[in-house]
């Protein structure tokens, strides 16, 4: 857990050291999709375990993106892995899960623009938000994914990210493996089961926008 931690504040450090206002001559293109993988891990908050970043397990996962401009994209991502529950009746337990999730993200700064666009920058800081099912323990359910990240435009078309998300599992309390132990009326928020990733991603950036569809400013013209 420690290295974990020291990866994750090495990665947030190097991406501070690029400065918005400071610009290079940077002359990218601009691209409408994405894609990559990702890595690390999860972990489960609930009825079993109630620290975060307890009992972390590896984790990969796929996505695709659509970049509609600087600030928001829509991406379709799946995850698979596995999240620590802790120690029920004296038995170290884990729950392994795939899930999918549709997602909308929005940059804070004005992501891998042209360097004349307003706002322009190779790293951004960025929250999302979706919905998604999830499988588990023979079992499916709804999710409410949300989270927040950084992401570095490191070349023309690779970027480099850490993102942290958390999975709110709706109508379904057995994540853990402790069906509502509460006994509560179960609903659409009543039940206790979360789980967390912590992940890096590596993507590709395609699909060029045609240089005739971008305006002198780098921004895409109506129509494309």
């Amino acid at each position: 857990m420690r290295y974990i931690k020291l990866l994750v504040a090495a990665l947030i450090l190097s991406l501070s050291t690029y400065s918005v206002s400071a610009q290079t001559d940077y002359k990218w293109k601009k691209y409408y999709m994405e894609a990559g993988i990702l890595g690390g891990g999860s972990y489960y908050l609930g009825d079993a375990n109630k620290i975060p970043f307890n009992y972390m397990l590896p984790t990969g996962g796929l996505f695709l993106k659509y970049k509609f401009d600087g600030r928001w994209e829509a991406k379709l991502q799946s995850t698979v892995g596995q999240a620590g529950i802790g120690e029920i009746n004296g038995v170290m337990r884990n729950t392994t899960f795939l899930d999918f999730a549709l997602l909308a993200e929005f940059n804070f700064f004005n992501y891998a623009s042209m360097r004349l666009e307003p706002g322009s920058s190779r790293v951004t800081p960025y929250i999302f938000a979706g919905l998604g099912m999830s499988l588990f323990n023979k079992e499916s359910a709804p999710i409410v994914p949300f989270g927040l990240g950084m992401k570095w435009y490191i070349a023309d078309r690779l970027n480099l990210g850490l993102y942290w998300s958390t999975q709110k599992v709706i109508y379904n309390d057995n994540f853990d493996l402790i069906d509502n132990p509460l006994k509560l009326k179960k609903g659409f928020w009543i039940n206790n089961d979360w789980y967390s990733t912590l992940a890096v991603y590596f993507s590709v950036n395609f699909w060029e926008v045609c240089p005739t569809c971008i305006d002198g400013r780098g921004n895409k013209k109506r129509g494309r």
